[in-house]
């Protein structure tokens, strides 16, 4: 369970790491979502004038759940076909993934292409649900951005995801504490601090995994934004984790309950809705 870091602790975890700015761009991103016309010829061109962030934003517009079979040959027509929110929600996500880690072995590759995919699966389950936070999607994304940076600094964790990948959600930071003295919840809420993302959107980047973050009332660690994008982003797992035949979600069971009550779903209802999902992905 992650816990609360004081600044003491904060400032010792950021000398041992090396956590880029945010970028410019970024902040021109977000300007455009609070811009109530949301000009798409000015977001298109802000995506055009940067090279790599075009070329990654026509690969994750083609994608099978995104492009469903439509052939998207421009920024523009991304744009068009996809609208605003969805194209900055992937802006927002690909300049992430390349400001954060600068080199490609294959395991980073690997670990962005399932996060753009879950990312893709949390908005698709956003559209169901009313009153979702905007930043639901691009929470899909961050929320695990401390384990590409984890990848890179600490030897070994590569091997950590693997066992990660096997275990109940009440044990993802305990093994990663065990063997590295950190864990990816901590080093994403350090990215979130450092790049002045809102608090209540770092709070539930540390507090995702505690067993508490969706309980409400008085006392609750989160306001209701972000308790809406932890379960979004866990049921959305649930999901995506689940799209192949024989593949499992170990940590489901015990987030289960908690998670759909929060999102006001049956679990009959959402199950149909995570087959539907399923043949889609296959048909694409």
């Amino acid at each position: 369970m992650a816990t609360e870091l004081n600044d003491a602790q904060r400032q010792q975890l950021l000398q041992n790491l090396v956590i880029p700015p945010r970028p410019e761009i970024l902040d021109r991103l977000q300007a455009l979502r609070q811009d109530s016309a949301s000009p798409l010829q000015e977001l298109s061109e802000l995506i055009s004038s940067d090279p790599a962030l075009s070329i990654a934003m026509l690969k994750a517009a083609n994608s099978p759940v995104l492009g469903q079979g439509r052939k998207i040959q421009s920024i523009g027509q991304a744009v068009n076909l996809l609208g605003v929110i969805n194209v900055i929600n992937l802006a927002s996500g690909l300049v992430l993934r390349s400001r954060l880690t600068q080199e490609t072995p294959p395991v980073l590759e690997v670990f962005w292409d399932k996060a753009m995919q879950l990312t893709t699966v949390s908005g698709l389950l956003s559209e169901r649900l009313a009153q979702v936070p905007d930043q639901c999607q691009s929470f899909a994304l961050f929320h695990a951005c401390g384990i590409a940076i984890l990848l890179m600094r600490q030897p070994g964790y590569a091997r950590t995801l693997q066992l990660m990948e096997l275990a109940d959600d009440d044990r993802i930071l305990k093994v990663q504490q065990q063997l590295h003295g950190t864990d990816h919840a901590v080093v994403g809420y350090l990215v979130a601090k450092v790049w002045n993302m809102p608090e209540n959107f770092a709070r539930a980047v540390l507090l995702q995994y505690d067993p508490q973050a969706l309980a409400t009332g008085p006392d609750a660690l989160l306001d209701h934004d972000a308790r809406m994008m932890v379960a979004v982003t866990r049921a959305a797992q649930h999901a995506w984790r689940t799209s192949l035949p024989g593949d499992e979600d170990p940590g489901w069971p015990l987030r289960r309950s908690a998670v759909l009550a929060y999102l006001g779903l049956d679990q009959v209802e959402f199950e149909d809705w995570c087959d539907h999902l399923h043949q889609q992905m296959a048909g694409a």
